[in-house]
């Protein structure tokens, strides 16, 4: 049996959660000694390694956030400051520090195995919507009914403009707008940060237009929302490769906006023949 999403979903979580057990009991260790142990005699009570240290691969390919690993340094000087640097029985401020330290670091190593958790499942963790990983074979099925039944679907690329891309709320006011815009037998996903794809079931280029007229009037309404987003409909055509369609939608909105805000387009596929001309007289 070969290597699964689910084997490496489970993999994840059991390093998370092998973590937190060796955190609980690196923890027991640093208050027996801080209030048991004579403050010469205290011993050396090695903490779990670092997470991204160079060499250390428990982690594998998760990536530790830097507000983790700035706290899990914090945690381990706090430690350190107490076992080793105090004499007598530590002040009382010392170990609620370090405990609401340890608090907060449990908390983000449980955020990141809930999140490890859901990539195996290929839901994003913050807007909870499906990732590129189920998006790709579920519309080439789409395509696939198109090629049999002769029914038009498109899907729409939606992004947040600029850096308000890269802000959480943000994110998640956009996925909501998208989620009440598409209709019930509609699919919506994940494709990057602030980013969206939103598979049209029975719908033609104009119908994409329209959701994306729809979608923008709903982001409009919202006082909350202080962003805008741009968006590319693309209809694809039996004998389309999905995946290097959607990456020539994402490529194609990424030109739109570089210089402008709250695009909307249709994507109009360029044969290579024609980008090798244009090239030409680009360079010439």
């Amino acid at each position: 049996m070969g290597y699964t999403p689910l084997m490496e979903q489970e993999k994840d979580t059991r390093f998370f959660a092998n973590l937190q057990d060796d955190y609980a009991s690196w923890l027991a260790q640093i208050l027996l000694s801080a209030f048991y142990d004579d403050p010469n005699s205290r011993k050396n009570i090695i903490p779990p390694p670092l997470l991204g240290d160079e060499g250390d691969a428990s982690e594998g390919h998760i990536n530790i956030p830097t507000r983790v690993r700035d706290s899990q340094a914090i945690l381990h000087e706090q430690a350190q400051i107490i076992v080793v640097s105090t004499a007598g029985q530590p002040p009382r401020n010392l170990i609620e520090n370090l405990l609401a330290t340890y608090e907060h670091f449990q908390s983000a190593l449980q955020q990141l195995a809930h999140g490890a958790m859901l990539a195996g499942f290929g839901v994003d963790e913050i807007t909870g919507l499906p990732t590129q990983d189920r998006m790709i074979p579920e519309l080439e099925r789409e395509l696939e009914r198109r090629s049999r039944r002769g029914q038009p679907f498109c899907f729409v690329v939606s992004r947040i403009d600029g850096d308000a891309r890269h802000n959480t709320q943000n994110i998640i006011l956009a996925a909501r707008a998208i989620q009440k815009t598409i209709r019930s037998f509609d699919d919506a996903y994940v494709t990057g940060e602030g980013e969206f794809l939103s598979s049209l079931k029975h719908s033609d280029n104009s119908g994409g237009l329209k959701f994306v007229a729809r979608l923008n009037n709903i982001l409009a309404d919202k006082q909350e929302v202080d962003f805008t987003m741009s968006s590319i409909v693309a209809e694809p055509l039996p004998g389309d490769n999905i995946a290097e369609l959607v990456d020539g939608v994402r490529n194609n909105l990424s030109g739109m906006t570089s210089d402008r805000k709250g695009v909307a387009g249709q994507y109009e596929e360029i044969s290579p023949l024609t980008r090798y001309l244009q090239s030409i007289k680009e360079t010439s």
